[in-house]
């Protein structure tokens, strides 16, 4: 039985697949590829299609300040700071803090594009979808250092006590009737005995009904942003476009997406970032 829908994992990405995880990871600045990319990878054309559309909205900096915004503007979930004399009983010295704290930060980016980028192609798709240009101009500000994390954990590869855990905090972040593992739960199984520590303020997060409320409050933010966003958004001349079958299944996809496990998990991770001991969000 799986745990997710199929994906290609970034270890098993070869060409022009591997291209495209390359160049997103640069120019989002990011040590990773989310899982939504990974599974759109197993569909021909599709990544490539939805990547072209993205990169103007990225040029225009616009989803990098409306990130920013996010970030400061709204209140996050409260997970009550880590003690740091508990870490190291945990196996957790100053190099494992700060390597979660980047995985950490990571997600935060990549999730609050993530949910900008896919509202406004959501927006754009009831357009009429991208136009097409000849010559798109402008190019991004890439980083000079990209991110190395350590390699997301597949499911079989973690204990049967962490898997067990992670499930149990995966199945009502999931849109109903899609199961899925976040990947950022899966990126902290590096450090299970962490996992195991905040899982409880995670759970407690989702059945006390804060998690929902915050939720929505990233969900509106990312909509008013989407107008200008989608106006952004462009395909190359000649670039393949997915049959319509495929976009609109899609379309369900990147909706359900965008309406709980995206904004909840930008949730989730700021607030495990605020709990980090001399690791606080700028």
């Amino acid at each position: 039985m799986r745990d997710g829908p199929v994906e290609i994992a970034e270890a098993d990405a070869t060409g022009p697949i591997g291209a495209l995880y390359e160049d997103m990871k640069v120019a989002m600045d990011v040590g990773m590829v989310n899982l939504v990319y990974r599974r759109m990878a197993t569909i021909d054309g599709l990544l490539e299609w939805v990547w072209s559309a993205f990169r103007p909205a990225l040029v225009s900096g616009d989803v990098e300040r409306a990130s920013t915004s996010l970030k400061l503007e709204l209140e996050w979930p409260s997970i009550p700071e880590i003690p740091a004399p508990v870490l190291p009983l945990l196996g957790l010295g100053d190099p494992e803090v700060v390597a979660i704290s980047r995985v950490l930060d990571n997600y935060n980016r990549s999730n609050s594009f993530n949910l900008f980028l896919f509202t406004a192609l959501v927006q754009c798709l009831k357009s009429g979808g991208p136009r097409e240009e000849l010559d798109r101009v402008g190019t991004l500000k890439l980083s000079d250092k990209l991110e190395h994390l350590p390699p997301i954990v597949a499911m079989g590869d973690m204990s049967k006590e962490t898997a067990t855990l992670i499930r149990a905090m995966s199945t009502p972040i999931a849109p109903v009737n899609k199961p899925m593992i976040p990947s950022l739960f899966r990126h902290l199984a590096n450090w299970p005995g962490f996992l195991a520590l905040v899982a409880p303020h995670i759970i407690h997060m989702i059945g006390s009904g804060e998690l929902p409320i915050v939720s929505n409050n990233v969900q509106n933010s990312a909509i008013r942003a989407a107008h200008s966003l989608s106006r952004k958004m462009s395909i190359p001349v000649g670039l393949s476009t997915p049959d319509e079958t495929t976009k609109a299944y899609w379309l369900d996809e990147w909706r359900a997406y965008i309406s709980k496990p995206i904004p909840e998990m930008i949730a989730i991770g700021y607030a495990l970032r605020h709990a980090l001991p001399n690791a606080r969000v700028d």
